[in-house]
């Protein structure tokens, strides 16, 4: 207890860049520093934190890739009002989209000394992921009527969270995957994934989980439009993926992408 609340109050000290830091050391510290941040219950601050959030390509973790992924519980599940939940997701987007574009990276730049690096981003991006759609959960738990402003923040939120997780999916699966087995020797390449595929594989079933749960909320919900009769949230308008069809082709399409990553590797 006595170590948790001085990892706290460093955290409350240090400057943002730090943080970015020691977050980029290892998978321990990316937890351990998440955590912190979000103890300190600076909002403005969790939301610079992931902003800013970099792991370089040179890290390559300390081990325990192939290990199950942890969860991010305590204070990462303290949550606020709407509004602000949306600007820490907009700093969230931009650590999302910052580490696909060195997924990509690798996929032009195939090798084994670069494999641990993505499989390390992988696996962060599954547990950031999975927080910010659990986040988005106990929001939602939190209200029985919402502005349309707050449907239209939660749809946001949703949508983003499920497309970056098929972009790094697609990345992992297609790209990458691909560009690797014409650059390494196959069994090398197979051996150093080892089981992973089977880590993906919990995750996109967690992932299903949570979308059953979000979509079981939707219909307890009530907006209620300003001057307006009070409306159920509409299962799909604006493009985004609450519609039966989209949310369909959607889980086709990881399973597709799952599939074709899990052939290789076994």
């Amino acid at each position: 207890m006595a170590a948790r609340a001085k990892s706290s109050k460093a955290a409350k000290t240090a400057t943002i860049a730090s943080l970015v830091r020691a977050a980029a050391r290892s998978e321990v510290e990316f937890l351990k520093t998440i955590t912190d941040v979000y103890e300190v219950g600076d909002t403005e601050r969790v939301w610079e934190f992931f902003d800013r959030l970099n792991v370089p390509r040179s890290v390559s973790g300390e081990g325990g890739l192939h290990e199950p992924l942890s969860t991010l519980e305590g204070p990462c599940l303290v949550i606020w009002d709407f509004a602000t939940e949306h600007k820490i997701s907009q700093g969230v987007q931009k650590y999302m989209d910052r580490h696909e574009r060195k997924i990509k990276w690798h996929s032009t730049h195939p090798s084994l000394d670069g494999l641990d690096n993505v499989l390390l981003l992988m696996r962060g991006i599954m547990m950031v992921t999975n927080l910010r759609l659990r986040r988005l959960m106990l929001l939602l738990n939190s209200k029985e009527e919402l502005t349309p402003i707050e449907w239209r923040n939660s749809r946001e939120i949703m949508n983003k969270s499920y497309l970056s997780f098929r972009n790094y999916l697609n990345l992992l699966s297609t790209n990458w995957i691909d560009a690797m087995q014409s650059a390494v020797p196959r069994e090398a390449l197979s051996e150093r994934l080892g089981a992973f595929h089977e880590i993906v594989d919990k995750e996109i079933r967690a992932l299903e989980d949570l979308h059953d749960k979000l979509e079981a909320r939707r219909m307890d919900l009530t907006v209620i439009p300003e001057e307006s009769p009070p409306v159920k949230p509409p299962p799909y308008f604006g493009g985004d993926l609450l519609g039966r069809g989209p949310w369909k082709q959607f889980w086709n399409s990881i399973d597709n992408l799952a599939h074709h990553f899990r052939e290789f590797v076994i």
